[in-house]
């Protein structure tokens, strides 16, 4: 292919890119309807439990009983999803401060799969992307009761803030490439994507995840959250919470994930999460 042509490729990525197809401008507001239709059926089966731990134990005496919880779960944000782990030191009845760690997985806005027209066996790729990337954050931070449960058949509604380390962690991206061999033929051949060379007609597919591992680059930063905490458990030891809020997560350098898109440095995105967990003393 000539050099006009790979520019010429280049520039209808790149439009592809910036259409509404490429990257979809409601995100948020889709994020949040779909958090509202998951909330909403779970408080109704939540709500309709009647079971009790103790009822002979006021809510005051339960907070009063334990002074350590600790929760796991799954999140789910506006660029990925991934795990988180909290450990908390319950201050009184209203305040609880905690340790946190999770990691996530951090896609692109302008990521869109594609396939090589020309090769109907081919798997299909996130043509321009450089590298796939995780956030591992570790932090500390406080929950603070707005809403206090009436009885166990209520929610009780946190204010949650946290802040701390972030690390970006990004892996090359590797696809399997279309290379000629001794007697002409094509054979596709897994490579490290370089964005000056591979072009849509010579891109087979993507190549196995293992490849790249050995590759590791690792970029420092700050990260800092803010949410509602949600608890819906009817027993004292028991939590069983939703969360959502805002995360940010800032770096120190501009982190190389597309070719052909303008690359970030800060990353702000919504967040929901469930979890469950306990409290004893």
């Amino acid at each position: 292919m000539t050099i006009p042509k790979v520019k010429n490729e280049k520039r209808k990525i790149l439009s592809e890119l910036k259409s509404p197809f490429g990257f979809c401008k409601f995100k948020y507001i889709k994020f949040f309807i779909f958090s509202f239709l998951v909330f909403i059926p779970l408080c109704g089966n939540l709500f309709a439990q009647d079971t009790f731990e103790d009822p002979a134990v006021t809510l005051n005496d339960a907070n009063l009983l334990y002074n350590q919880q600790a929760v796991g779960g799954l999140s789910a944000h506006t660029e990925g999803w991934g795990g988180v782990y909290r450990r908390a030191k319950i201050k009184d009845i209203y305040e609880k401060l905690f340790w946190e760690v999770e990691a996530v997985t951090m896609h692109d806005q302008h990521e869109f799969k594609t396939t090589n027209q020309n090769q109907p066996d081919a798997s299909s790729y996130y043509f321009g992307k450089l590298n796939g990337m995780e956030a591992i954050r570790g932090g500390v931070g406080m929950s603070r009761m707005i809403w206090r449960k009436n009885d166990l058949n209520c929610v009780q509604i946190d204010a949650v803030y946290s802040a701390g380390f972030s690390v970006a962690v990004l892996k090359p991206v590797y696809l399997e490439i279309l290379v000629n061999g001794p007697s002409g033929e094509t054979t596709p051949v897994s490579e490290k994507y370089d964005p000056n060379l591979d072009t849509p007609n010579n891109i087979y597919g993507r190549a196995s995840v293992f490849d790249g591992l050995g590759e590791l680059s690792f970029y420092p930063g700050l990260y800092a959250r803010a949410g509602l905490n949600f608890d819906f458990a009817n027993r004292h030891k028991r939590i069983e919470a939703m969360e959502i809020g805002v995360v940010v997560d800032g770096y120190k350098n501009v982190i190389p994930m597309m070719a052909f898109a303008q690359n970030n440095q800060i990353f702000a995105n919504l967040y929901i999460s469930f979890s469950i967990g306990k409290r004893w003393l």
